[in-house]
This record gives C-alpha cells, sequence and structure tokens, in this order.
C-alpha cells in the first residue's frame, strides 16, 4: 500500500520541481540575467578620429526618431568632473575607432533626453533610438567611472561591442 501512494507522489513532487525550476528560470530571463545583449553602433560612428562631432536637441530627437545607434557625452563647460569624463572619452575613442557626440546640458534639457540624465556630465549610450545605459553624475554606483578610466572603459565595454 506505501508503494502505491509513493508512485503517486512522485509525479506531483517531480511536476512541482519543474514549475518552481521554470518559474526561477522566467523570472531571472526578464530581470536580464541571461541579456547579454550589446550594443552595435551604427557603422558611421566606426572611424578613425578622437573629435567630438556637436548635437543639438534636434539633432538628438532626429537620431531618435531613425532608430541610431550612438553614444552621447553630455558635457558642460567650467566642470572640472565634466572635464575629467571628456579626457576619459577623448582617450577612448582614440584607442577604440569609436566616434561620440557631445551635447551641451542646456541641449538635454531641451530634448527627451533629460528624462533619463538629469545631471551632468554624463555618458549614454543609445541602442536602436532607445537609451541602453547612462552614467549617473548623482550616484555613488558610477563613482569609480568618473575617478578611473579603467572603470569607464570597463563601464563602455559592457554595453558596447
Amino acid at each position: 500500500m506505501a508503494k502505491k501512494k509513493n508512485r503517486k507522489i512522485l509525479p506531483l513532487v517531480m511536476a512541482l520541481i519543474v514549475v518552481v525550476l521554470g518559474s526561477i528560470l522566467f523570472v531571472g530571463a526578464a530581470s536580464g540575467w541571461f541579456d547579454s545583449h550589446k550594443v552595435k553602433l551604427d557603422a558611421e560612428y566606426y572611424a578613425d578620429g578622437a573629435e567630438f562631432m556637436e548635437l543639438t536637441a534636434g539633432e538628438y530627437e532626429g537620431l531618435i526618431e531613425a532608430k541610431k545607434s550612438f553614444v552621447v557625452m553630455v558635457d558642460q563647460s567650467g566642470c572640472t568632473t565634466a572635464d575629467r569624463l571628456r579626457e576619459y572619452v577623448t582617450r577612448y575613442m582614440t584607442e577604440t575607432g569609436i566616434l561620440v557626440y557631445k551635447m551641451m546640458f542646456e541641449q538635454v534639457k531641451e530634448s527627451s533626453l533629460h528624462d533619463q540624465v538629469k545631471y551632468y556630465p554624463s555618458v549614454v549610450v543609445v541602442d536602436k533610438g532607445v537609451v541602453r545605459a547612462y552614467l549617473r553624475a548623482d550616484s555613488d554606483e558610477d563613482a569609480e567611472v568618473y575617478n578611473n578610466y579603467n572603470a569607464f572603459r570597463e563601464w563602455m565595454e559592457k554595453y558596447l561591442q
């Protein structure tokens, strides 16, 4: 009699294990556990040179509407943190051949980018017209990226192919 009960319970236990593991994997996938998607910039953003391309709010909106993939630095004159980040971005452009837009914070405030980027300086990675990642000047989480070139490079490589 005990063997019959075990035979009936075993499939239920196995089904419960499958459901629990499936749920964990589903939640993990929805949370980005398996998201290895890196942004491939549009071809025009790979070239030799280390000069920023100036970007206005209107031009930014045009790139978003065209679903472009690009990088933009949010800059501000007279800011020492912006000076250091600008040096990091320039060095990164020189080393990798990636071209980066520079958008002054006043222009950011007039664009949809201001929905995400509230403070300067910042670097923003846009993937097919959607902001994928950006540095937060008001966050301790990104402090090392603002103060160490290798940390900045790692941050960029986390998001770019």
